[in-house]
């Protein structure tokens, strides 16, 4: 079932053993726009801090009563690496943070399990050192780089057809079985007043994300010509097709 973002924001988290915070964020990886972290604020018995919780550690969410269960203890939540989220994430901490947790890392395979830490041994004296693998040279050299991205960020995000602006992001679709962004929704403002727009993320030709701009293959005229989003609701399967089939994509 699809979900809007900014409704979640706020969800009490619960360990197994008493409540941990509220979801404050979701953090997403560009590449299959799947949020990898949800950002929660623990300030309420850690003061000041934020800690991120992989979707793996979920249990069933009850949605009536906003409440998304965690397979973790306070002690363990209490005790995990800490994150400072006004720098980038980099694939450094992710892996120390799925290194505490024993979490599958979602990036590079076996690889990143066992190379993801720094290597620290030296060859012995003489011997010859054994080559490593291009992939986890690249890893290396990745561990500072920023991979996952911030969603309260991204719904401010202008938005560019191909031939010139039509809004910006306020908003995101979440698929609830698997964590994936579905849709970026968008409010069209001076240009189209009172209406806002679904863009899939199959949809976006690129993301400047230092200029916080996305830019989407379409022109003005298809996007002012979609099927009408109803933003008091979410869209049902008929609806979905149809908007596929405006802009010539294969419905998932």
């Amino acid at each position: 079932m699809l979900r809007k973002a900014n409704t979640l924001f706020g969800y009490t988290l619960r360990a197994t053993d008493d409540e941990i915070g509220q979801a404050h964020d979701f953090y997403f990886d560009a590449d299959e726009w799947e949020i990898r972290y949800l950002a929660v604020d623990v300030g309420s018995w850690l003061f000041g801090r934020r800690v991120l919780i992989a979707p793996d550690a979920l249990g069933t969410p009850n949605w009536d009563q906003q409440v998304l269960p965690v397979n973790l203890t306070r002690q363990q939540v209490k005790d995990s690496p800490e994150v400072d989220l006004v720098m980038p994430i980099t694939r450094g901490y992710e892996t120390q943070l799925y290194g505490y947790y024993g979490w599958p890392a979602y990036w590079g395979g076996a690889s990143a399990m066992m190379y993801g830490a720094p290597m620290t041994m030296a060859p012995l004296a003489g011997a010859s050192a054994t080559p490593v693998p291009d992939e986890v040279t690249t890893m290396m050299q990745n561990a500072e780089a920023s991979h996952v991205h911030s969603m309260r960020d991204l719904t401010r995000y202008a938005i560019e057809a191909t031939d010139g602006g039509i809004g910006q992001a306020v908003d995101c679709l979440v698929d609830d079985t698997d964590w994936t962004i579905r849709y970026l929704v968008v409010d069209t403002g001076n240009w189209l007043p009172g209406k806002q727009v679904l863009v899939a993320p199959d949809w976006i030709d690129r993301v400047d994300w230092n200029g916080s701009r996305i830019y989407v293959k379409m022109t003005q005229a298809q996007i002012k010509h979609s099927p009408e989003y109803d933003s008091s609701a979410l869209p049902d399967q008929q609806y979905e097709q149809s908007l596929h089939d405006h802009y010539g994509y294969r419905a998932r």
